[in-house]
Parts: C-alpha cells; structure tokens; sequence
C-alpha cells in the first residue's frame, strides 16, 4: 500500500501533467453559518489583515458550512445569507421566462443590488460572465469540492479591484494544500421524489520535488427536474388582481386554449371534441373555465441542469525568491427547460406587417361559423390559439449549452528593499483570460410565415378536392395548408414547428501588476503601501437566429447584440497608516485609504475608499469606510433590441383610476372611460421592446459602513460584530420598468414617459380604441438608490466537556431604509418592507437572519440551522390596496456526521423539516416571472433529504 506522500506526489504529477495539456485558451434548501474567527487573507484590501481588523465587514464562509448545507452550488446558498437576496430572473427556480440568454445561470445578488453590481473573484482574480454579454458570474461553473473557504466583502471595492465591486466582492478562495486524492459523493432528493441531486467529486494533489505543487480537482453534479404540476404553488392558474379575491384553477387559466378561439364581433367561439356547435346547432361560445388553458401545469419550477467541472492550480518556486504559477477552470453547464405553447394572438402576432387572421374565403372555416361571420361584416377574421402538445405536439423550451474557460499565469516575488527604499517588498504579475461561449436553443416556436401563408389557400387545380397556398412563391417553398379549425395533421404540425438557435461568446483579459511592501517605520507600526497598473477588457456579443431577428417565428422579435468591446487602463495605490499603538485607550488606531484612476475609451473615473480602526481596548474595535466605486456598462447594456410580452396594470381602469385626482384627469384626457374594466387576459399580455443604449454612462456608488467587533476578554469565543450601512448609487442603468412607466404617464402632470405607451384596440373589448397594448423600455442612466440598514453577527463557540464542543452563531440584516428613485426629479419609491416587486425593482424585506448550532463530540457532529425571512408587504402599495401581508417564514435544517476514521467521512441531513409552504403572491408583485411566489426566498421544494461521504487517500 502507498504511503501517503508517495500517494500525494502521484496526485501531483497527475496534476501538473494535466493542467498543461487542459490549459488552452479557446439544489436543498438550508441555513448557513460564518466562519470561526481566525487570520485570514481579507478581500477587499491587497494589504493583508486579519478579518476581525478589516476596515470593512468581512464573512467568510468555509467548506465545513458548505457541507453542513448539502448544497452544490455558492449561489443556491447565497440566499440563505441575509447580505444576500434573490438573484431575481437568473437562478434554476426563476429563469424560465428570462429569455433564451438568461435561462438556467445561477447568479448571486448581494445587497440585492443585482448581480452585476457584484465582483466575483477566484483568488483574488476575475471570472468571465455566465451570459456572452454580461459580467455577472454564473456559479454553474464553479466547483465546490476544491473550495476552501469564501469570503464576502459588503463594502464598495471598487478601488482595490476595479469597476463591478459597487455592493461588495465574492472572493472564492480555493484549498492550497492537499496531498493525495480527497473523493466526494453525495445525493439529495426531494421528499415527492423529484428534484434528484446526484454529485461525485475527485480532489488530487501534492508536491513534486522541492519547489513545486499542483491540484487538480474534478466534479460533476446533476441538479433534478421539478415540475409545476407536482407542486401546490404552481399545479395550476393563479390569479389575484384584488385583495379579496384570490383564483385557483380553471377560472384563472388562460383566455388563449389548445382548441382555438375565434372573434366574430363581441363574441368568440370555440370548438369542443370535432364540432363548433351544441346539441342544438348553436355555434359553442369559448368559456375560460371550460376551454381555457392551465399553463402553470406546463412549466418547469426547477430547470434541470448538468454540470462538468474541471479546476486546477500549480505553483513552481524558480528560484529562492520567484514563484511562477497558474490556474485553469473549465465548465461545461446545459440545461433543458420546458413551459406552455406559445399564446399565438392574431393581431399581435403579425407576418411582414400584416396580421396572421383567417380571411373570409378561407374554405375550412365552418359553415356556421363561416355564417356568423359574414353576419357581422368580418372579413378577415381574428382568432387565437395555444400552439403546444395538444396542437402541434410539443410545448415550448428553452437548452442551453455554456462552457466557460479561465485560465491564469503569473508569477510572484520578493525582495528586501528597492536601492534602500523601504522593506519587505513582494511583487505579483498576471494575467487572467476568459471565455464563456453560449449556445442557446428555442424548442416549439411557430412560423409566422407559414401560417399566414397556409391560411390563405384556394383549391389546388392539379388535385381535385385538395387545396395549396396562394402565394406562388410561398409554394415553392414548401408552403402547407393550414387548417386551424380541426386537429392538425402530422404535415401540419411539422410546417409550423420552428426549433431556432442564438450563439454567443465573452472574453476577458485582465493584466495586473503590483508591488506591497512597507514603507518605513512609523512609531505606531509599519507605514505599508500597494501600488500597481491594470489593463482589462471586455466583449461579448449574442447572434440571434435570423427568423428571430425578422421575427417570422412566434416569441419575442430580438435583435443580434453586436459584439462590443471595453478596454479599461489603471492605476491604483493603497495605504495603511499606523498612527497610534500601545498609548492610554489607544491599543491601536490605524488609517487606511486606495484610490484608482481610470480611463475606458474617452472616459474617465475615478474610485477611492478611505477609512480606518480604532482598538480603544483588549477586546473592542471600531472601524468605518467610505468608499467610491463604479459599474460600467456591459455589452448586453450597449447594444440590442428585444420584446417583450407580461402583466401591467392599467392605472385607468375604474379599479385603479381614482388614486388620486392627477391620474383621473389624465386617464380622462385619454379618453378611457371611467368604467372601464379589462378581461383578465388584457391586462396578462401588454407586449413592449426593450433595448440597449451605446451612449450609457457607468454607474456610481458611494458606500459607508461603521461598526465595532467586540471580543470580550472575561467570556473566550464570544465575538460580536455589529455595522452599519449606507449605500447610494446614482446614474443607475435601468429600463425604468414598464409598470413604473405607466403608472407616472398618469400619475405626473408633466405626463412623464407617456412616449413609451402605446393604446388601441383589442378584440377582446369590441369597439374600444383605449386598450393598454403596448408599453416600451429603453435603458438609460435615470435612476438612483439609496439603501441603509445594519448587519449583525453573533459567534459563540465553546467546550462543554464531555458533553462535546460547540458553536453557536447568528447573523442577521436589518434594512431600515430602501429608496429607489427611477427617474431623476421624481418622488422615490420606498421599497423598505416588500419581498417582491416587478422584474426590475425588487423589495428589501426589513429582518433576514440565520442561526447555527454546531456539536461535535469525537468522531460524530451535528448541526441544525434555522434561517428566517421576516414579515413583508407583497410589493408597493400591495397592503395599502388591502392585500395581506406575508408572514414571517421560519426554515429548520439538520444534519448528522460520523467519521468513521481521519479518512472516511459520512453524512445525511435534511431541509425544511417541518415541510413549510411557500407563500401565494398577488399576480405581477413577486418579481418572479410566471411564478407566484419567490423561490429564493421561499423553499418551493419541500422537505428534502441529502446523504453523503467523503474519503481521503
């Protein structure tokens, strides 16, 4: 049997062997716990601290938590930290209807700021983006297994590290010493059967030689399916558009049916089984309870997603004072998602211009309908159909196939002084790529083109009884009669079936060279500086299928984002200040500051931090900082156009309108009437573009944070953190969402954006030309925020004999202010108290926390977390309309270990104990797409379990 060196140096061989060759450019839900307290290299400043002595809040959490949780993925667990919220629009529970770019990335969102007002970082070092046009990283294709610990940085850093850093750094920081093979399985499973989580995982490493080391790790996880239609939130329709009334089930399903409907004046008719008309001949009125469609049992609540990961890392000492080293991730994530046929609607779903209706002549129309029609004056008429399994066999979906490469070279050294100047001077030289590339398909769209051509046939003169197209030239191009007043046939069905494809790619270079080192001696201690240069560009781009981009396929009208490229040139110092040390209630009181100069194309920034601590006495520390920091705009913000179809709520209807007496005059001069009352399905589909903006300016974000951490010298393991935080971010890049729009159109007597709404007619509503259609998005540098609030960390960690070890913490964040202005010169929107919101303004519940108890007693440890979500409104303005509240939800977690010996580990646990419910959310205010409720928030899953094993050799 091999010792255990001569196994480590194998490893590394292995590793070192395999790095090079691979080195080519080209979910449960649970609690987390902080670290213990210990000396650590602190994210957030390039000078190293210990975190308790950081000027700015750190948490760090290590793989012992990461274990505890039966999570594979830093992002799922990330919502269980109160610093963190929901990344809205980009998890595996939310992103079904974020579009083909967004489906399945798995994003954090710190200080619910957004993820792309985050930097992540492995070792210090950036990430390339999830998507091929944003930076925002995608934890998809980060592994877990070699993670030693992650640290969390909530103030702005944008000095230290450049532009993204506005709400704080994710600093992932990987194990460095193993020696051998470390193996992982695991399995976790929903208590209903579904949402199976298979993961293995190999660890390798050791030294080869005297000099060197490398560590190769590779992981494979298999995050499950979860339908709706097996969970109570979403088996069916929901509706809740007043407070008393909420809809489950057939009343709320969809107005558009599998059987289609079709409008002859006021009326619309259906057909049930083969047939248009009753026992007694009379054409079969379409009824949304009877005919209408369930789409909720058609939609995945959890995307299944396939993860490959490979991870490594070397390092070679040159020579006595010269380390080269490097680094290399590759990530391979696909995901396949299915939801409801497309809601094909003849006038919005227009061909060249013209809409997709069924003229007159159309000779499969049936004769008692054709008959009614003629009746009414139509000539060409308007109809709706869903196009999915029950037509045309196959619903809608999203896949998406994303590798991301990362590769790092540098190296690293030291010296003792420069020509006498100073001491201790260490330097570092890399160089960082990335690349993500994207592959992104879109399952059951339907051919615009062939259907308004198939409606328009005439008898085919070469086949007696049969009918062609009209349009010679659509014949020649394989042009198929449609007949949408029966069940399609299998030529049919293929004619209209359109699978389309959108491709893209991001790269990042990021050159850094820096020099640390102390400066000279100064009474109170060393005087330490970092100085250093940085080049770092940015592109990306997304190419759309050409059918999208002409928008002759069902879906929404997208156009290529170009590929767009920013170069970024800087210059950063950093400096700590010792200024008193050992003095009458001054242990020590010390002054850091950083700044950065910046230049991107013609413009020009700058980012600064300036802060400090005071340790009056054994056991109690002060520290503050204010900070600069900037986002910038990313290719997905510079270019693009796309549409975009939801629920907005009119303010003019007669539910709404008398708000106050502004809205009502406007609404008025409008000529809507005051009476005026919607169908359901109006207000569901109001269509708008979206798009990009060249002329965008970055971002900008000042951040204080103030607190102390008190270590108790009577009371050993105590330590309590506590700090206060003010965040106002300006020149924000946002669309100002469209229900945010419509409702300052009526709500400001300067009528502000009524430019973006669009009102007309709907066949719904007969004879009515102020129908809500349409409401555009442009994105704009408009908005501001301001948020505060104070975080709280408690640790306690004693022995108690033999009754074993433990460790006790908490953490929580209080939110006590939450303002978003989103457009200069107007009235900000409080979204203090609300957990959801629209797509793009989500709310800050007030009170988040979580709580860990650890035991261990020799070879056996439990753990039991709780996390707690706070009471909250739905949205703004819900509980003043009269909706409910949503009460504070409480999560119970345990897990149970055994190590059988120093190299054998096992483990089970299980999530959401007591198997609590997710909460209902008014329909449009959970700022979750086609969900009602907020995953990230709320466990949709139920009680889970999670068993597995760790072995070393």
């Amino acid at each position: 049997m091999f010792k255990q060196s001569k196994i480590g140096a194998a490893a590394a061989l292995i590793a070192s062997g395999v790095i090079p060759m691979l080195a080519v450019p080209a979910y449960a839900q649970s609690t987390t716990t902080v670290e213990k307290a210990e000396t650590v290299v602190v994210t957030g400043s390039r000078i190293v601290r210990p975190n308790l002595t950081s000027t700015t809040p750190i948490v760090a959490v290590n793989a012992e938590t990461m274990a505890n949780l039966g999570m594979e993925n830093f992002a799922d667990m990330a919502t269980q930290l109160p610093q963190f919220a929901p990344a809205f629009g980009s998890s595996r529970t939310q992103s079904t209807f974020s579009g083909v770019g967004a489906s399945g990335l798995n994003n954090a969102n710190l200080r619910n700021l957004g993820a792309g007002r985050s930097l992540v970082l492995i070792n210090g070092r950036r990430v390339p983006g999830g998507s091929s046009t944003g930076t925002a990283v995608d934890f998809n294709s980060i592994p877990t297994s070699n993670i030693d610990r992650i640290e969390i940085s909530t103030g702005g850093a944008s000095a230290v590290y450049g532009a993204d850093a506005m709400a704080g750094v994710v600093n992932i920081i990987t194990k460095k010493n193993v020696r051998g093979v470390e193996l992982g399985v695991s399995y976790g499973e929903a208590g209903r059967g579904d949402n199976k989580n298979p993961s293995a995982s190999v660890v390798m490493g050791g030294r080869f030689g005297d000099a060197g080391r490398a560590m190769l790790t590779m992981e494979f996880t298999r995050e499950g399916h979860v339908r709706c239609a097996d969970r109570d939130i979403c088996s069916d329709d929901f509706a809740w558009l007043s407070p008393g009334s909420p809809v489950f089930g057939p009343t709320a399903r969809s107005g558009v049916g599998a059987t289609g409907r079709f409008f002859v004046g006021a009326n619309s008719f259906t057909r049930r089984g083969s047939s248009f008309t009753d026992a007694n001949g009379a054409l079969i009125p379409f009824s949304v309870p009877v005919d209408g469609y369930n789409r909720n049992a058609a939609r995945d609540l959890a995307i299944p997603t396939k993860r490959i990961l490979v991870a490594g890392d070397a390092e070679y000492k040159v020579t006595k004072n010269i380390t080269a080293y490097g680094e290399f991730n590759y990530a391979n994530n696909s995901i396949n998602s299915s939801f409801e046929g497309h809601p094909f609607q003849s006038n919005a779903n227009t061909f060249g211009g013209q809409q997709t209706t069924i003229p007159i002549n159309n000779p499969f129309i049936p004769a008692q309908l054709r008959a009614a029609a003629q009746a009414a004056g139509v000539t060409e008429m308007t109809w709706w159909q869903r196009f999915g399994d029950e037509t045309i066999g196959g619903n809608r979906g999203a896949s998406s196939d994303r590798t991301m490469v990362r590769t790092v070279f540098g190296a690293k050294g030291e010296f003792d002084s420069i020509a006498g100047f100073g001491r201790d001077w260490t330097w570092d030289a890399s160089h960082t790529f990335g690349r993500t590339r994207v592959n992104l398909g879109t399952e059951g769209s339907v051919s615009l083109s062939q259907l308004y051509h198939g409606l328009r046939v005439e008898a085919d003169p070469t086949r007696p009884g049969q009918f062609r197209c009209v349009d010679a030239i659509a014949r020649g191009n394989g042009c198929v009669p449609i007949n949408p007043f029966a069940p399609y046939t299998a030529d049919m069905a293929r004619a209209l079936t359109v699978s389309t494809t959108s491709i893209g790619a991001n790269s990042l270079n990021d050159s850094v060279v820096s020099l640390s080192g102390t400066v000279m001696k100064l009474p109170a201690g060393d005087l330490r500086t970092a100085v250093g240069a940085q080049y770092r560009s940015f592109s990306g781009y997304l190419d759309h299928d050409t059918q999208i981009n002409l928008g002759n396929v069902t879906g929404n009208r997208l156009g290529d984002i170009d590929k767009t490229k920013t170069s970024t040139r800087e210059m950063f110092a950093e400096l700590l200040v010792p200024v008193l040390a050992d003095k009458p209630f001054a242990n020590s009181l010390n002054v850091t500051g950083a700044f950065r100069g910046s230049k991107a194309g013609e413009k020009k920034y700058d980012t600064w931090n300036l802060g400090g601590d005071w340790e009056p006495t054994d056991g109690l520390r002060f520290r503050a900082m204010q900070s600069r920091s900037v986002r910038t705009p990313q290719p997905g913000e510079l270019s693009g156009i796309g549409q975009t179809f939801g629920v907005i709520n009119d303010p003019c209807t007669a539910a709404r309108r008398n708000a106050n007496p502004t809205r009502a005059a406007n609404c008025a001069a409008d000529g809507v009437p005051a009476n005026y009352a919607p169908a359901l399905a109006i207000e569901q589909s109001v269509e708008g573009l979206s798009g990009g903006n060249a002329k965008l300016n970055p971002e900008k974000g000042t951040t204080l944070t103030y607190g102390l951490v008190f270590q108790p010298t009577f009371l050993k393991g105590l330590a309590i953190a506590v700090d206060r935080f003010d965040i106002e971010v300006t020149d924000m890049i946002t669309t100002v969402s469209r229900q945010v729009a419509t409702n300052l159109c009526y709500d400001t007597p300067n009528r502000l954006l009524c430019g973006s709404l669009t009102r007309g007619t709907n066949p719904l509503l007969p004879g009515a030309t102020y129908v809500l259609r349409a409401v555009n998005e442009e994105l704009q540098n408009v908005a501001s925020m301001n948020i505060k609030g104070v975080d709280l960390d408690v640790r306690y960690a004693f022995k108690a004999g033999a009754w074993g070890d433990f460790d006790l913490s908490a953490v929580a964040t209080i939110y006590d202010e939450a303002l978003l202005v989103p457009l200069a010169g107007n009235a900000p929107v409080n979204l203090l108290g609300q957990a959801g919101g629209s797509t793009s303004d989500q709310g800050f519940i007030k009170f988040t926390a979580n709580g860990n108890v650890s035991w261990k007693k020799g070879p056996f440890k439990a753990n039991w977390n709780m996390r707690h979500i706070g009471r909250a409104d739905m949205a703004v303005g819900t509980t003043a309309a009269g909706y409910p509240q949503i009460g504070a939800h409480t999560y119970h977690n345990a897990r149970i270990g055994y190590s059988a010996s120093k190299n054998a580990d096992f483990y089970i646990g299980v999530t959401n104990l007591f198997d609590k419910k997710p909460p209902f959310f008014a329909s449009g205010s959970s700022g979750t797409q086609a969900l009602d409720t907020i995953p990230g928030y709320y466990d949709i899953f139920g009680r889970s379990y999670f068993v597995g094993a760790n072995f070393k050799f």
